[in-house]
């Protein structure tokens, strides 16, 4: 078995990380606390692209409010 997965997490996690991140964390971790409760997502390619294209909308909307600021 696995001694560790890899997970994107979803929400900012004080002791793992920030939203977005891949963090590699024990399976029964994962399997018992941070998927169920939607706190990250697997680490497939797909998860992994979307969180990044989810962080370069982010980060444009950002840059366009702070222009027009």
């Amino acid at each position: 078995m696995a001694s560790h997965i890899h997970v994107v997490l979803t929400e900012e996690f004080s002791s793992l990380g920030k939203s977005g991140e891949l963090v590699k964390v024990r399976p029964g971790f994962a399997r018992n606390y941070l998927l169920p409760r939607g706190l990250a997502v697997t680490a497939t390619n797909g998860n992994v692209a979307r969180i990044e294209h989810e962080k370069r909308v982010a980060e444009v909307k950002a840059q366009k409010a702070k222009q027009e600021a």
